[in-house]
């Protein structure tokens, strides 16, 4: 025991009145003293008990709250990285949307481009005088609505575009004007072929003494039939090529005496009598306008003069249609 005797406490107020004593027996001292202890003690146990607890909690979760740490890191990381993704995502759609646009505007300019294209070719097939079942001359009766221009339509840029559909309104007409314009093509070249080998120049001029036909001779009374055109003109005056050609035939020639003959192709072929000089060669490739010859009066003749004839498809026809103008002049 420690307290082994009773204490009593006198309490004395300060304003001098009759003090007060408390008297404590030495067993509640001592019981008082022995609650108080064992108070601290259990508490001290509990407050080491759970010191120690706190302590092995945070060794066991130390890996974990460095590894939270980490992850918290990595995670700020992370969301860098996705900001960084969806401003190039967005930067992408812009571009994406951009580059929709232009290729529509393309396909859009492309399509005008091909109904130019196709007025052109009906401009140039009227110029031209090539009639098809889609040339209509304007003197004809016709009528009816306008054709439907090539027009792609409007496309939402935000969605996906599939050029497939979009071509395939293009290409078809692309098709149809290629095979149109060379259509035209081979028809100019046909054309073009025609009237540069078609006689069509006078191969000189002069005073026209024998027309093509029947002809009657004055004294003799005789009559026979004239082939081609007898133009008298001075000798030695240049004869031209009426159209371009091929010499075929170069050299004397019965009763034609030195004679040219020209093959025009398309059935074409033209005949030059009575020449005193011959400047081709059969073989040669002449041009519209070159001079081929000098007037002569060899062979059966009775003065200077070109015997001209024109032929088609080997039969003899009147010269008269094909005298246009000698060239360059």
């Amino acid at each position: 025991m420690i307290f082994k005797k009773s204490y009593s406490f006198i309490i004395l107020p300060h304003h001098g009145e009759q003090g007060k004593s408390v008297f404590f027996h030495s067993q509640w001292l001592n019981a008082l003293l022995l609650i108080t202890v064992a108070g601290l003690g259990i508490s001290g146990f509990f407050i080491v008990r759970h010191y120690l607890y706190h302590h092995k909690l945070k060794t066991a979760f130390e890996p974990t709250f460095k590894e939270n740490e980490v992850f918290r890191e990595e995670r700020k990381g992370y969301g860098q990285v996705r900001d960084s993704l969806a401003h190039h995502i967005s930067s992408l759609q812009a571009q994406l949307k951009k580059e929709r646009s232009v290729y529509l505007s393309s396909v859009n300019g492309l399509a005008r481009e091909l109904d130019a294209v196709k007025k052109l070719a009906i401009k140039v097939k009227i110029q031209s005088g090539f009639k098809s079942s889609n040339i209509v001359d304007e003197n004809e009766a016709a009528g009816g609505p306008a054709g439907e221009r090539t027009y792609i339509g409007w496309q939402d840029v935000n969605q996906p575009i599939d050029p497939g559909p979009l071509e395939n309104k293009v290409r078809p007409g692309i098709g149809q004007q290629n095979a149109e314009l060379r259509e035209i093509d081979a028809y100019l070249s046909t054309k073009q072929s025609l009237v540069s080998d078609t006689p069509e120049l006078a191969p000189l001029f002069g005073r026209m003494t024998s027309g093509f036909g029947v002809r009657r001779w004055r004294r003799s009374g005789h009559s026979e039939n004239h082939a081609g055109l007898d133009i008298a003109v001075p000798k030695g005056t240049p004869v031209n090529s009426p159209a371009e050609a091929v010499v075929v035939y170069a050299g004397w020639k019965g009763d034609y005496g030195k004679m040219i003959e020209l093959d025009h192709g398309n059935g074409y072929t033209t005949r030059f009598g009575h020449l005193s000089l011959i400047e081709v060669e059969v073989g040669d490739r002449v041009m519209k306008g070159q001079i081929i010859g000098a007037v002569g009066s060899t062979g059966r003749s009775t003065g200077p003069h070109l015997h001209y004839e024109v032929r088609f498809q080997g039969k003899a026809i009147d010269p008269i249609g094909y005298l246009g103008m000698v060239e360059g002049k």
